[in-house]
C-alpha cells in the first residue's frame, strides 16, 4: 500500500537541526501565538480579533465614515435648517454618504469634482423635463379643464427620465470610475421628474430644483469638510501605507518559503493531508487542503498580489497630488517598478508547490486508493524523496544564508524609506585607548556597520550574493557526484556539450535518467529565482541609498505635481483603463481581475467587411456604429436599469396611483434601484440575497437605533452614528461585499432621517414601523432587476 502520510526520519532532523536556522537575528517575523496559547481563552480572543482587522486607524476610519451623516442628521434639528431644507432634508444625510469621505485626499476631491458636476447637469435636466412637462400641460389643458393630474405631462415626464436613467447607466458601465456620481445623478432626476407632473408653471419647477440642488450640495460639502478636516488622509501615506505592507508581504513569502525548504529536507514534499479514508482527498473551501507550509505559501502570496493590485490603483492618485512630504512622484514610481520585480520572482518561487504536486499526480502518488487497480511501487516514492531529503539538506547552508540576506535587504529599504521604524541602538560607553585599538582589529565589531540600515550594509550584500552564486556551484558539483556524472574541473569556465561528459549516469535506465534531470531541472529552478531575487533586492536597495545621498529623505518640502502629469490627469478621466476594482460597487463576483489585452483587442473584429477605402464607404462604416452602439454591453445594462426604474415610476404616472406614490415613499424604490443595480444584477442569486439582507438588517437597525434611546432625539442620532460607522467596516474590510454595506447604510438613514424631519417640521408622525414598512418596499425592488434580465434579453 502507498503510504499517504508524511515519513520524518531521524537522521535527517539531526542534520538539519546542525545547520544554521533559518529565522536567526530576528528578521522573520514569529508566529503570532504559540500552540499553548493557542489553547486558552486570551489565546482564542487574540486570533479571532486577529481575523477581524480591527486596529486603531480601522476603527477611526470608520467613525470618520460615520460622522457625515450623522452630522447631516443633527444639524436638522435646528429650526432655520429644518425650514430651509423641508420635506428633502434627509437626502442631505444620504448625499453626504454617497461623497464617501473615508476615501484618499487625492482621489477624494477628484469624485467631489465629478459629483459637483453631475449634481449640476442633473439639475440642468431637472429644468428641462420640468419644462418640457409644464409645456405639454399648457398644450392639453385649459384653464377650465386644468386638473392637478395631466396624462400628457405625465408621459413626457417618464420619457426624459427612462432616457436620462438609460443615458447615465450606460455611461456608469463604460467607464466604472464614475460609479458615485452617476448615482447621485439618478437619485437627482428619479426625484425631479417624478414630480415634474405636479408643476403647475416653470415658477414651481425652478424652486423645486433649486431646492434640491442645494440639499445635495449642501451633503457634498458636509462630506468634504469631514474628509478634508477630519482625520484627513493624503494619498501619499495611504500609498507609503501599502508599500510598508508589499515590503512585509515579501519577506512573509520568504519566510514561508524558508519553513517549507525547511520541511523539504525530512518530510514527504509528495504527501496529501491526512483523511479518515485512503480512497477520499481532502478538499476545503477553497479547493484541495496542502500542507500547512504550503497554505502559508499560497496565503502570502494571495497577500502581495492583492496589496499589488492596490498599490497600482492608489499610485495614479499619488502621484498627482500636492502634498508635503520626501519623496516626488517619480521616486514612488521607482519603489513601485523595484516592489513589482522582486515580486515577479518570490511569486514564481511559490510554484515550486505546484512543482510537486505535478510530480505527483503524474506518477499517480496521491490519487485516491483504488483496490482494483494497479498498485504503484513504493520504492521509487521512497527513492525520489530521500534523494529531495538529501538535496535539501545539501542547500541548507545556502538557502537559508541567501533567504536571510534577501530578508535583510528588503528590511534595509524600509528603514531607508522611513516605512518602518529601526531600532534603537544600545548605548554604550566610550572605550580607552586600548580598548579602541583592540575593537579596530576586531571584525565583529565592526558588524554593526553592516546591519539593515546601515551605511555598509549594500557591500555586505554584494559580498552575501557573489558567496550564494559560488554556493550554487559547489551544490551542482554535489549533485553531479551523487547521480555518477563526471564534471571536467573546468566545466563551469568552460561549459562542455552533454555528449562530452561521462560516468555511470549515462548508462543508467531511460526512467531514472529522466527522473534526475527533472530533480536537477527544479534544483535549478529553485536556486536561479533565489539568485535572481537577490539581484532585484540590491538594484532596490542601491537605489534606497542613492536616493538618501541625495538628501531627499532628510527633508519635507513641497511637492507639486508637473503640467505634463496634469494634463494627463485630465486626459485619463475619460479612459476606461483609469478605472480600479474599487470603482466598481456592484455585484461580489465584480473583484475577478480584468485582462487588459491593449488596443488592437478593444474593437471587434469584423470578418464580413473589409476596410473602406471611399468616402461612401467610410460615412457607411461610421453610420453603423450607431446600430452598435445600441446593441453594446454597456447600452443593454443601461436598458435594464431604465426598465427597473420605470417599473416603479409608472405608479407616479397614473392618475389613480399618484397619491399612493407619494404617501408610501416609493420614490425610495426608485433610488434604491439605482442604487443596488450592476452590469451583473439578476445573474447571481447570491448577489441578490445579499442586496435583501441588507435592507433587512436596515430595517431591524432602523428599529433599534429608534427605540433603544426612548425615541429621545439626541440618543437616537448618536446610536445612528454608531450604527453606521460599524456599517462602513464591510466597504472597508470586506470590499467583496461593499454593495451590502452600502445599501444598509443609505436605507438605515432613510428611515431615521425622514422621520426625524417629520418631527422637526411638527407635521403628523407615523409610527417608526410604518416607516420601516414603506422602506421594505424599497427593498424588495431588488427583485426587479432579476425579473427584468429575462425581459431585456428576449427585447
Amino acid at each position: 500500500m502507498v503510504t499517504r502520510t508524511s515519513t520524518r526520519e531521524s537522521d535527517s532532523s539531526d542534520s538539519s537541526s546542525e545547520g544554521p536556522s533559518l529565522s536567526r537575528r530576528g528578521t522573520f517575523a514569529s508566529r503570532a501565538t504559540t500552540v499553548n496559547e493557542k489553547k486558552t481563552l486570551w489565546g482564542w480572543i487574540k486570533k479571532t480579533w486577529g481575523k477581524t482587522g480591527l486596529d486603531r486607524p480601522t476603527v477611526l476610519l470608520m467613525m470618520k465614515g460615520g460622522l457625515a451623516p450623522a452630522i447631516a442628521v443633527s444639524i436638522y434639528q435646528a429650526t432655520d435648517v429644518a425650514e430651509e431644507y423641508t420635506t428633502l432634508g434627509y437626502l442631505v444625510a444620504i448625499v453626504s454618504i454617497l461623497g464617501f469621505a473615508i476615501m484618499p485626499r487625492a482621489k477624494f476631491i477628484q469624485m467631489m469634482i465629478f459629483d459637483v458636476l453631475a449634481v449640476c447637469i442633473a439639475a440642468c435636466f431637472a429644468l428641462l423635463t420640468m419644462y418640457s412637462s409644464v409645456k405639454a400641460r399648457e398644450h392639453t389643458s385649459t384653464q377650465a379643464t386644468s386638473q392637478s393630474y395631466n396624462s400628457s405631462a405625465s408621459a413626457v415626464s417618464g420619457i426624459w427620465l427612462f432616457f436620462q436613467i438609460w443615458l447615465v447607466h450606460t455611461f456608469r458601465a463604460k467607464y466604472p470610475q464614475f460609479q458615485f456620481p452617476v448615482i447621485i445623478y439618478a437619485i437627482f432626476a428619479n426625484i425631479s421628474s417624478v414630480y415634474a407632473p405636479q408643476m403647475a408653471n416653470m415658477a414651481a419647477a425652478i424652486t423645486l430644483v433649486e431646492q434640491l440642488l442645494r440639499t445635495f450640495l449642501t451633503g457634498l460639502a458636509i462630506s468634504t469638510v469631514v474628509s478634508l478636516f477630519i482625520l484627513p488622509m493624503t494619498s501619499r501615506t495611504a500609498v507609503l501605507k501599502q508599500m510598508a505592507g508589499y515590503i512585509g508581504g515579501l519577506r512573509s513569502a520568504l519566510g514561508a518559503h524558508a519553513i517549507y525548504f525547511e520541511t523539504l529536507e525530512k518530510d514527504d514534499m509528495f504527501g496529501r493531508a491526512e483523511t479518515y479514508d485512503d480512497s477520499r482527498e481532502k478538499f476545503g473551501k477553497k479547493g484541495k487542503v496542502y500542507s500547512p507550509e504550503a497554505e502559508d505559501i499560497r496565503a502570502a502570496i494571495r497577500q502581495i498580489t492583492e496589496l499589488h493590485a492596490k498599490l497600482h490603483g492608489d499610485l495614479s492618485f499619488a502621484k498627482r497630488e500636492f502634498a508635503l512630504g520626501k519623496l516626488g512622484p517619480d521616486d514612488l514610481q521607482m519603489i513601485f517598478r523595484h516592489l513589482r520585480q522582486i515580486m515577479i520572482p518570490v511569486v514564481g518561487l511559490s510554484f515550486v508547490v505546484d512543482i510537486f504536486q505535478r510530480l505527483s499526480d503524474y506518477n499517480k502518488w496521491n490519487a485516491p486508493l483504488d483496490l482494483n487497480a494497479e498498485t504503484v511501487p513504493e520504492e521509487i516514492r521512497s527513492r525520489a524523496v530521500r534523494d529531495w531529503n538529501d538535496i535539501m539538506r545539501a542547500v541548507h547552508d545556502p538557502f537559508a544564508e541567501m533567504i536571510q540576506t534577501i530578508d535583510e535587504g528588503l528590511l534595509h529599504t524600509s528603514y531607508v524609506f522611513q516605512l518602518s521604524k529601526p531600532p534603537k541602538k544600545a548605548a554604550s560607553a566610550a572605550p580607552t585607548g586600548s580598548q579602541a585599538g583592540e575593537e579596530a582589529n576586531d571584525v565583529e565589531a565592526s558588524a554593526g556597520n553592516t546591519a539593515p540600515g546601515e551605511e555598509g550594509f549594500t557591500a555586505h550584500f554584494e559580498k552575501k550574493l557573489g558567496k550564494f552564486r559560488g554556493a550554487k556551484r559547489i551544490a551542482l558539483q554535489t549533485w553531479a557526484e551523487e547521480k555518477g556524472v563526471k564534471l571536467p574541473p573546468d566545466f563551469f569556465d568552460h561549459p562542455s556539450s552533454v555528449g562530452s561528459l561521462k560516468g555511470d549516469f549515462f548508462s543508467a535506465s531511460a526512467s531514472y535518467q529522466d527522473r534526475s534531470r527533472r530533480q536537477l531541472y527544479l534544483f535549478l529552478y529553485m536556486e536561479q529565482l533565489l539568485y535572481s531575487t537577490g539581484k532585484t533586492v540590491l538594484e532596490f536597495v542601491r537605489f534606497a541609498d542613492d536616493v538618501a545621498s541625495k538628501g531627499k529623505l532628510s527633508r519635507t518640502r513641497l511637492i507639486i505635481p508637473g503640467s505634463k502629469r496634469m494634463i494627463k490627469w485630465v486626459k485619463s478621466w475619460l479612459k476606461a483603463e483609469d478605472s480600479h476594482e474599487d470603482d466598481n460597487m456592484g455585484d461580489i463576483h465584480a473583484q475577478n481581475s480584468s485582462l487588459e489585452l491593449g488596443e488592437a483587442y478593444k474593437h471587434r473584429k469584423d470578418p464580413e467587411h473589409l476596410p473602406p477605402d471611399t468616402m461612401f464607404e467610410k460615412f457607411g462604416d461610421k453610420v453603423r456604429v450607431i446600430p452598435w452602439f445600441f446593441r453594446s454591453f454597456e447600452s443593454t445594462y443601461g436598458f435594464r436599469v431604465a426598465c427597473a426604474t420605470m417599473t416603479i415610476a409608472i405608479v407616479a404616472l397614473l392618475h389613480d396611483t399618484q397619491s399612493f406614490f407619494t404617501k408610501q415613499r416609493l420614490v425610495w424604490a426608485m433610488i434604491m434601484v439605482n442604487l443596488s443595480m450592476s452590469p451583473t444584477s439578476g445573474q447571481s442569486i447570491f448577489s441578490f440575497v445579499l442586496r435583501i439582507a441588507g435592507t433587512t438588517i436596515a430595517m431591524v437597525a432602523s428599529l433599534l437605533v429608534w427605540y433603544i434611546p426612548g425615541q429621545k432625539t439626541p440618543g437616537i442620532i448618536v446610536f445612528l452614528f454608531l450604527f453606521i460607522s460599524c456599517a462602513f467596516y464591510v466597504p472597508i474590510k470586506m470590499f467583496r461585499f461593499r454593495v451590502v454595506g452600502i445599501i444598509s447604510i443609505v436605507t438605515t438613514t432613510m428611515i431615521i432621517g425622514h422621520t426625524i424631519r417629520s418631527i422637526c417640521l411638527r407635521r403628523t408622525v407615523w409610527p417608526l414601523l410604518v416607516e420601516v414598512l414603506r422602506s421594505h418596499s424599497s427593498g424588495r425592488s431588488s427583485l426587479i432587476p432579476s425579473r427584468n434580465t429575462r425581459f431585456s434579453a428576449k427585447v
